[in-house]
């Protein structure tokens, strides 16, 4: 791995878990995902009711969580990895 690749790597195994999972994979993935989708389903289909956005706004943060924590395990290997 490339030294900027291991400094980035540090800095994220350095932030913690919890921080990673909620700005990662709850804000940045979930909260986008369901931006998006709620704005595809407005535009290409008959429309979005609030029931659907609301939807969107719960389902796709509690996958950003669940993808959240996959990536974290998946990061916390490669850093063992490295400093074994």
């Amino acid at each position: 791995m490339t030294e900027s690749g291991t400094t980035k790597l540090d800095k994220i195994i350095a932030g913690g878990r919890t921080r990673y999972v909620l700005v990662r994979g709850v804000l940045l993935w979930g909260v986008t995902t369901a931006l998006l989708v709620s704005l595809l389903m407005h535009v290409l289909g008959p429309g979005l009711s609030p029931t659907a956005a609301a939807r969107n706004f719960v389902i796709f943060p509690i996958g950003g969580i669940a993808w959240g924590l996959l990536m974290w395990h998946w990061f916390k290997k490669r850093y063992a990895a490295q400093h074994s």
